[in-house]
């Protein structure tokens, strides 16, 4: 009894081991492998022929922007793309759709987390496009790039397939001088950084009002390769 029971802990101690030491120890080799091949790796090569397709458009965000988003009409979209090795979210797509009665189509603002961040006060870091996604106010005038053959196709802008568009500059309407009186003045209550979570710097402040198209590339990447449906990627760029 005795030897079968130092057998038992034996295998135990063997399976606790494979849990906490080879369990992980595979999962760190064979990621990268799984993260190589996600989403639609021949996106990736067309991404300079659909930025090249980009124009620039001017969006004038709604007045009732809020309360589109209250009734379920302005939705919050969000879609994990890639993990780090811990599995936790380490980039992923956070959009927002709303319609816009200026052109009478539903549009889809697409931010790309955990692509470009910017240093705070106290050197705290903070993802760029996390925080630009939360700047969107009624009003806002937005400059943005839609690629031509989607604006041309008259099956986008519906609800079901929202207009994608990105970034490229805030013209008017943000309310970042607010922001920052307001994160300043709850840094106050407790001086040493506690509260400081929003305050924007100068050169964050350029970054929230001017997307670099590097930026945008990067993010127009992501949306062909994992964002948009295959049969639709291969129905845009038939004729490249």
């Amino acid at each position: 009894m005795m030897g079968s029971s130092k057998g038992n802990w034996g295998r135990y101690g063997l399976q606790a081991f494979g849990i906490s030491v080879l369990g992980p120890l595979l999962f760190y080799l064979i990621n990268p492998i799984i993260e190589h091949f996600k989403g639609n790796r021949d996106a990736v090569a067309y991404t300079k022929t659909y930025v090249s397709q980009w124009d620039s458009i001017r969006l004038v965000l709604p007045e009732n922007l809020f309360d589109q988003t209250l009734q379920g009409e302005g939705t919050s979209y969000v879609q994990v793309i890639k993990y780090d090795k811990k599995q936790s979210q380490r980039i992923y797509a956070s959009n927002k759709r709303y319609y816009i009665p200026q052109y009478k189509k539903n549009f889809e603002l697409i931010w790309i987390i955990g692509v470009d961040e910017f240093v705070g006060h106290y050197n705290r870091r903070y993802d760029a496009a996390g925080i630009q996604n939360g700047l969107m106010f009624p009003g806002m005038i937005l400059s943005v790039y839609v690629n031509r053959k989607q604006w041309k196709d008259k099956s986008y802008g519906t609800k079901e397939k929202p207009m994608p568009v990105f970034l490229h500059r805030i013209i008017s309407g943000d309310n970042i001088e607010e922001r920052n009186k307001f994160a300043l003045w709850r840094d106050s209550l407790q001086p040493g950084g506690d509260f400081v979570d929003s305050y924007l710097p100068p050169k964050a402040v350029q970054r929230m009002r001017n997307t670099p198209d590097s930026v945008n590339y990067k993010f127009a990447e992501y949306y062909l390769r994992y964002l948009l449906p295959e049969d639709e990627f291969e129905r845009l760029f038939e004729e490249e």
